[in-house]
């Protein structure tokens, strides 16, 4: 496993200093973010530090865009540029070497309205059909995140086959504090057995990345000292079962303390 840190949750500063920070501080995977502030940084310059960063032996991935964006809307022009939106980003991805990009599943306010909300699904599908093949020309993978919330496409690993039939080539980034959520919500006895049981389900091949944050298991709150998640178990499980990719960790924790007890809460966890 390759461990790295987001930089989404690094905003104090522009992407340049940013990254810096996080190879500084001995990660060796960053993930990119295309969503602000960090997305109106991205220029020939910071092409040539990601290049040199690469040169050191650190790998980069990309979270593609979410905030504002819907591949499952049901107007047309929401649609539009959601797909636009991420396919700029997919060309972004193939030029600065990023892989894969993380893909947040369409949504639904509708979901009690079956047949559109039906409609609407196979929206989400056609958009991630014409990504994943996007994807492919550009040689960039594409990880669809697991999201708890309800109203969201994919929520449980054991949704992703019949995703997958509809996409094509596509994969999974495994939020672990996402799944956490959910198998905490749905009263699992026990929640770090039940994800990887579902990745063991899922098959290993289609698990293309990873996001480690740390919860108590009622909100989303990206902790990562505290929490009530056996984060070690969950680690050494996908390890177990052959994963070697990236895991990016995604928490606060390192603004609000610095990156020293982040780095000693990974070193007591990892495999």
């Amino acid at each position: 496993m390759v461990f790295g840190f987001s930089t989404y949750f690094l905003t104090k500063d522009t992407l340049g200093p940013t990254l810096d920070a996080i190879a500084a501080s001995g990660f060796k995977a960053i993930e990119l973010s295309y969503e602000p502030p960090h997305l109106f940084d991205y220029n020939e310059r910071l092409a040539e530090k990601i290049d040199r960063l690469r040169d050191e032996g650190v790998e980069f991935s990309m979270h593609g865009p979410f905030l504002e964006t819907n591949l499952g809307s049901y107007l047309d022009d929401i649609l539009r540029l959601s797909r636009d939106r991420t396919a700029a980003c997919l060309k972004l991805c193939a030029q600065l070497g990023a892989d894969p990009i993380v893909v947040h599943p369409g949504y639904s306010f509708f979901r009690k309205l079956k047949e559109f909300d039906a409609a609407l699904k196979g929206r989400f599908l056609a958009a991630l059909k014409g990504i994943a093949k996007e994807a492919k020309d550009l040689s960039v993978r594409v990880a669809l995140e697991n999201v708890f919330m309800s109203y969201f496409y994919f929520q449980h690993l054991d949704e992703f086959n019949d995703i997958v039939k509809a996409a094509p080539g596509i994969g999974v980034t495994l939020d672990i504090g996402h799944a956490y959520i959910s198998k905490r919500m749905a009263k699992d006895p026990d929640p770090e057995r039940s994800i990887l049981d579902d990745v063991r389900r899922m098959g290993i091949e289609h698990l293309f990345h990873v996001h480690l944050h740390n919860n108590d298991g009622t909100r989303d709150d990206h902790d990562f000292v505290q929490g009530s998640i056996d984060m070690a178990r969950i680690l050494r499980g996908l390890s177990e079962l052959g994963y070697t990719g990236k895991v990016v960790i995604e928490t606060l924790d390192a603004e609000r303390m610095g990156f020293e007890p982040v780095i000693e809460k990974l070193n007591q966890i990892k495999p």
